[in-house]
């Protein structure tokens, strides 16, 4: 009778000592829910913990995405071509005087020579007249240079299609620029990029944001390149209200290559880690695997992956740097492994 004590006291001892290597083990299936299934980390996360958590994760679609360049640029006053306009339309109109006081010159010349072979009018006379035609003639010639110097240089600084329309042609878009309703751009390229050769709209925005960009349209390359970034420079015209001379904007431009095929994912959803950036996918309600994503392209709404994501795999948008730290967990060595 005096044994059961000791008895009793060994059973609830043992019966401690279990219970607390079953915690043990319970707490570490907790805090390490990882397996390795052949060589690939699996990730155990049941239904109510990823609730908890917040784990949210999102099917996508392949989409084909043009690249883009980034660049700047500013609108500017239409003044400059306004001057030019003004200046030729003057000398143009002095150059049709000096034509029709020659015109007129001519004839009377022509009279007088029919006259001067009848002796009806002196030599004298036929020769001032001649002389009138010369100095009539010369200044006609100099409205026509004039004007072709006027040509010439705004050609220099705006490129043909601009001079055109400060010279006389008359242009719709040019009469919307003289009246406010459209806006004049120049969109400087980084240096080394190439011309814009099939490119006839880009995006705008004077707040940098692609999300809220709108069109702008291509009217031509300028003779000069940018002495900031030593880049080309192409005038553009936009009609956005929002955009008046003095503006900063930052533009989008197509690349002329082929567009891609791939997925878009949130920024959320990228992991980085030493120069590696993957993802998390969700292979069964509750295990979930990482990804290596090979060059993603930054975009507006987060990032584009060309190859290595496919329709319908279900790519954890929320709750991604906990299962970073889920996997990061099952790689430290149990200090208590041999």
């Amino acid at each position: 009778m005096k044994r059961y004590p000791w008895v009793l006291l060994f059973c609830f001892m043992s019966f401690l000592c279990a219970s607390v290597v079953a915690s043990d083990d319970d707490d570490e299936n907790e805090l390490n829910p990882t397996q390795i299934i052949n060589g690939q980390v699996v990730i155990h996360l049941d239904e109510e913990s990823q609730e908890i958590s917040g784990l949210k994760t999102q099917v996508f679609k392949t989409i084909e995405l043009q690249q883009e360049l980034t660049s700047f640029g500013k609108a500017i006053s239409i003044s400059p071509l306004q001057s030019i306009l003004n200046k030729y339309l003057t000398v143009s109109a002095k150059q049709a005087n000096a034509k029709a006081r020659l015109a007129s010159t001519e004839k009377t010349i022509a009279r007088l020579r029919n006259l001067h072979k009848n002796k009806a009018v002196s030599s004298q006379k036929l020769q001032q007249k001649q002389s009138q035609w010369l100095s009539d003639k010369t200044i006609y010639d100099e409205m026509v240079f004039q004007n072709k110097q006027i040509i010439s240089d705004s050609r220099l600084q705006w490129g043909k299609t601009l001079t055109l329309w400060s010279t006389g042609r008359h242009s719709a878009d040019f009469d919307k620029l003289k009246s406010g309703q459209s806006s004049l751009l120049i969109i400087n390229l980084p240096a080394g990029s190439p011309p814009l050769n099939k490119v006839k709209t880009i995006l705008i925005s004077p707040k940098g944001d692609r999300k809220t960009a709108f069109k702008a349209y291509l009217i031509s390359l300028l003779p000069n390149i940018d002495q900031f970034s030593q880049g080309l420079q192409y005038s553009f015209i936009t009609e956005n209200p929002s955009i008046k001379p003095g503006v900063n904007v930052t533009a989008w431009i197509p690349k002329q290559q082929n567009s891609l095929t791939g997925i878009v994912v949130p920024e959320s959803a990228m992991a980085w880690h030493l120069g590696q950036s993957f993802v998390f996918l969700k292979i069964d309600d509750e295990q979930f695997i990482h990804q290596n994503i090979i060059n993603p392209i930054k975009v507006s709404e987060g990032y584009f992956i060309t190859e290595q994501l496919t329709d319908n795999e279900e790519v954890v948008v929320t709750g991604t740097q906990m299962l970073l730290s889920h996997e990061f967990r099952s790689q430290i060595p149990d200090e208590d492994d041999d």
